[in-house]
């Protein structure tokens, strides 16, 4: 592809000049730099890529960029990528675009970014995507369908990346130590309650290692009832985005099972505050989390495997979360030909981000390559992250304020409403019945 017609003034954000400005302006701007002259190898033109990955996501992330930097140095068009911290990432965003100096693109989760394609900050990419040449149908239908808001014009908001959910990782030594059999793993509730029982140990009253890893706060509870009360039968929001908490009682019976977790089955304990480090260093046995976790465990030589998460309701169910890339708005909206263009090089190319990185493809090709699972971790670390997709199902609500509705948080408004249940400060009948007043008011917004 011609990048020339990118060399009109620019102005990319310097992440150092960012973070110094950000005390004294709220916003985090960067100071105007302009590039001039025409794209070549000795004169690159720069795409801007902002990015909240951190740790080993972000080191991977890194060579995906490298990788295509290197595989442009004599096209004339490199990616400058600026990380920006998770928690300030939308503000940011907000504010560069407000200045016409937002990035050209830039991480996203699905179904989180209403507020920013209703303020036009994101760009809707159905056209661009059609001219780039991006082959949609070698996405599964899911993912595309995540890409979407339904309240804007159904548009795709988000290229996909990588698909992942919540599965469970086991201590193996516990579970020989406990005279399990790893290769029959819990896929029920009761069996997941006898496991746990089995590999759980006490001193008195006192939890020392838990059978499920739990905390007393935050995220570990929260997306534990989230995935509960869904297979339970509750859903957070209609189909038609209409009417919030269908089927009530549903979600009030996953609060009292994890209420039981401590109270009565006694197999957690509420003082774990480190829920990684504690699985990682032997003080609880069954960990259900993300891919995100397994570089880390796996250099530190932890004995773990993971399997599918167990039916512990009535369907199968576990959450769903996608990452994708967005394009935001330009002052030259020439610039989207081009970031297009690197977005669909690094979707092509991203068989190294969903193998070593994290997560599963969501591109076919990927998928049935004969080298997927041998790529990366080992299979019976990584597997059931991507055969456990089909059931993965719980993911966000495309509203405005669909932050509200997450249930991998640990201090939005579900989690801090679910917290005073944990705490038993607030009783279940109280708590849904908050839940509902404020996750109606959200859907009725839009």
């Amino acid at each position: 592809m011609d990048f020339n017609f990118l060399n009109k003034p620019r102005v990319p954000v310097n992440r150092r000049t960012l973070l110094q400005t950000a005390a004294l302006t709220g916003a985090g701007l960067a100071v105007p730099h302009f590039w001039t002259g025409r794209a070549c190898a000795a004169n690159p033109i720069e795409i801007v890529h902002w990015s909240w990955l951190a740790a080993s996501d972000g080191e991977v992330w890194a060579k995906m960029i490298a990788n295509f930097n290197d595989a442009h140095k004599d096209k004339g068009v490199q990616i400058r990528m600026e990380v920006v911290p998770e928690e300030q990432y939308v503000t940011k965003v907000l504010a560069a675009s407000a200045t016409g100096k937002a990035p050209d693109f830039g991480w996203g989760t699905a179904g989180k970014s209403a507020q920013l394609a209703r303020d036009e900050v994101t760009v809707p990419l159905d056209d661009l995507i059609a001219a780039s040449g991006l082959d949609l149908s070698d996405f599964s239908a899911s993912s595309i369908a995540a890409s979407r808001y339904p309240k804007y014009d159904n548009k795709i908001f988000m290229v996909p990346m990588d698909l992942m959910s919540l599965q469970p990782e086991i201590n193996t030594d516990h579970v020989k130590e406990a005279g399990l059999d790893i290769s029959k793993p819990p896929t029920d509730g009761a069996t997941l309650l006898e496991w746990a029982k089995a590999m759980t140990k006490r001193e008195g009253d006192k939890v020392t290692r838990s059978g499920i890893m739990m905390t007393g706060s935050g995220v570990q509870p929260t997306v534990t009832w989230g995935i509960v009360a869904e297979q339970m039968g509750f859903q957070r929001a209609s189909n038609d985005l209409k009417t919030a908490c269908v089927n009530p009682e549903a979600g009030k019976a996953a609060m009292q099972w994890v209420l039981d977790l401590f109270d009565k089955y006694k197999v957690s304990t509420r003082d774990v505050t480190d829920r990684y480090k504690a699985f990682g260093t032997g003080q609880g046995s069954i960990f259900w989390t993300g891919p995100w976790t397994l570089a880390g465990y796996v250099a530190q030589k932890l004995p773990f495997k993971t399997v599918l998460f167990p039916k512990i309701g009535s369907k199968l169910v576990t959450y769903f979360e996608m990452g994708g890339l967005e394009l935001y708005k330009q002052a030259d909206t020439g610039r989207h030909e081009a970031t297009m263009q690197a977005v669909k090089w690094l979707s092509d190319n991203s068989f190294l981000w969903t193998t070593v990185g994290r997560g599963a493809s969501p591109r076919k090709s990927l998928l049935t390559r004969p080298d997927y699972k041998t790529a990366g971790s080992p299979w019976d670390i990584r597997g059931a992250f991507v055969d456990g997709m089909s059931f993965a199902s719980i993911g966000e609500i495309p509203v405005v304020n669909g932050p509200n509705f997450t249930i991998y948080s640990g201090g939005n408004f579900l989690a801090k409403t679910l917290e005073g249940v944990w705490s038993g400060q607030t009783t279940i009948d109280a708590a849904m019945q908050q839940i509902q007043t404020q996750w109606q008011a959200d859907l009725d917004e839009g």
